[in-house]
């Protein structure tokens, strides 16, 4: 019994370390420009689209001009073009493996990378807010304009809303939107990068801490304990998924790692867990 005991606080010690190891995995970095956090009000719709998508282009280009918001093109970044000195300068592969338990892709980089560009982009522009669109999804126009006007009046509740998560998890509600829509805050971890509103903020954060990069950037976006922002959600989802995993991203190929980045892999998802937990009861 005497050896059960001390096994168990062997164990919780070692999860307890190691967990404390992944709460703040992001510092900022030097050398990235000074952008302003005054916007002139004005909402900015970007999408994410690959060159040689074009079916995905004109799938999305009838949905946005509906939506009613100016709308921008953002060149995605295709991973199998870039060179691998230049993959190296921007990655930590160790940290990933750490985390992910998987070899960094090339897609994961040209996802990440093409998220980062549209950050710079909205910052460099006048707008406060950026909608933001990889291009494999489908909504309806009215309804989501709705949402979004909804959201800015609701502005001071939030920093980023992940508008297309379909799993929830234990989400706490924040606001009553209206009768249909409901913000709310994620007592779970979640992920997804296809939709999402953010603020100059947000943005400011995410472009400062973004390398090397380390994870997927909807793992990277969904951590407001380190960035210190608010990140939200809302129900019914609105925007869904219509072509599958994006170009950028089907370029993974999944590799075998040694086991004990398992074990890694499984403390950063129980720290997360937990810190999106604690983050959704103290803000």
């Amino acid at each position: 019994m005497k050896l059960i005991k001390i096994g168990l606080i062997t164990i919780t010690s070692l999860v307890i370390v190691g967990c404390s190891f992944f709460v703040k995995l992001h510092t900022i970095n030097g050398n990235v420009p000074e952008y302003s956090l005054e916007g002139d009000g004005s909402v900015q719709v970007y999408f994410i689209n690959l060159d040689k998508s074009v079916d995905r282009l004109s799938n999305m280009q009838p949905q946005l001009e509906a939506l009613g918001y100016p709308y921008e093109r953002i060149s995605a970044v295709y991973g199998k073009d870039l060179s691998q000195e230049y993959r190296n300068s921007v990655t930590n592969p160790t940290k990933y493996k750490i985390l992910m338990h998987n070899e960094i892709g090339v897609g994961t980089i040209g996802c990440y990378l093409s998220h980062v560009n549209t950050w710079k982009q909205f910052l460099q522009s006048k707008h406060s807010y950026a909608l933001i669109f990889e291009d494999d999804v489908e909504f309806e126009p009215k309804k989501l304009k709705k949402l979004v006007d909804l959201l800015l009046v609701s502005s001071a509740d939030w920093d980023f809303v992940n508008i297309d998560v379909n799993r929830h998890g234990f989400s706490k509600p924040v606001k009553q939107l209206s009768r249909l829509f409901r913000l709310v805050k994620f007592r779970t971890r979640v992920a997804n990068a296809s939709c999402y509103l953010i603020n100059r903020k947000s943005a400011l954060e995410f472009v400062n801490r973004a390398f090397p990069i380390a994870m997927p950037v909807d793992h990277y976006m969904m951590r407001p304990w380190e960035f210190g922002i608010k990140i939200r959600g809302v129900t019914p989802q609105l925007v869904h998924q219509s072509f599958g995993d994006s170009e950028i991203k089907k370029q993974e190929t999944k590799q075998t790692t040694p086991v004990a980045y398992t074990i890694t892999s499984m403390l950063y998802q129980i720290t997360a867990e937990v810190m999106s937990f604690i983050a959704s009861i103290k803000d």
